[in-house]
């Protein structure tokens, strides 16, 4: 949607007045992004009202992605470069449909990239950008998985060091930020942080262990190895 068009239509529409408008213009062109972007990062107006706005104003659903686990095999039918660049999120497929959740929903030019490369006719809800920028980073999350970090901790051979032998703290330290057991441990910190977990739980066994997050005082598995 061009940047008139939208404020025009909040204005029209009493969500914002002329003044406002005029101040998210001002921040827009010093920081660049998105009008609604501004809007919000201003507090002019609220993240879920301007996507509720545009689910009216274009006839399409809204949806709270924070509600939604999204298949992976789907996430991967967009890359996550385009997701960035466009800010938007694959959600489902039915048949030869993509739905693809997005914070503006008249973009027809990512609409019509995200046709092209994956094959799939687009069918747009709406969300939040806080939600799609929050979905972004949990489902295109660039670091080892889990599987990677143990199957790399299976190969790792230990060695002794006798108290006579000269350790070189600079070389231990280098090594020490590129083991297995370092990458796992930000692994399931990183991993927390993103559920708002308030407790971490790593609970080894004789021939296993699991770790399991408290979120909203329930304690839920996400991790085990046997």
């Amino acid at each position: 949607m061009a940047t008139s068009r939208l404020g025009e239509l909040l204005v029209r529409n009493k969500l914002i007045n002329e003044m406002q408008l005029a101040k998210a213009l001002e921040e827009q062109r010093a920081s660049g992004g998105r009008l609604g972007t501004s809007l919000v990062k201003l507090g002019i107006i609220r993240d879920e009202d301007l996507a509720a706005f545009l689910s009216r104003q274009y006839g399409v659903p809204s949806i709270n992605l924070s509600e939604f686990e999204i298949d992976q095999n789907i996430v991967k039918l967009v890359s996550p470069d385009v997701a960035k660049k466009y800010q938007l999120v694959p959600v489902n497929r039915a048949g030869s449909t993509l739905i693809v959740a997005m914070a503006d929903p008249s973009n027809i030019f990512a609409i019509d990239d995200i046709k092209f490369m994956t094959g799939y006719n687009v069918e747009v809800v709406v969300a939040t950008e806080t939600c799609i920028k929050a979905a972004i980073d949990q489902y295109y999350d660039q670091s080892a998985s889990y599987d990677d970090v143990m199957g790399n901790l299976e190969d790792i051979a230990l060695e002794v060091v006798e108290e006579d032998d000269q350790v070189d703290i600079g070389a231990l330290a280098k090594a020490t930020e590129e083991a297995p057991v370092v990458k796992l441990v930000n692994l399931i910190l990183t991993d927390a942080i993103k559920k708002r977990a308030s407790d971490i739980h790593i609970e080894p066994y004789e021939k296993s262990f699991r770790v399991r997050y408290r979120i909203d005082g329930v304690l839920h598995e996400v991790m085990s190895h046997r």
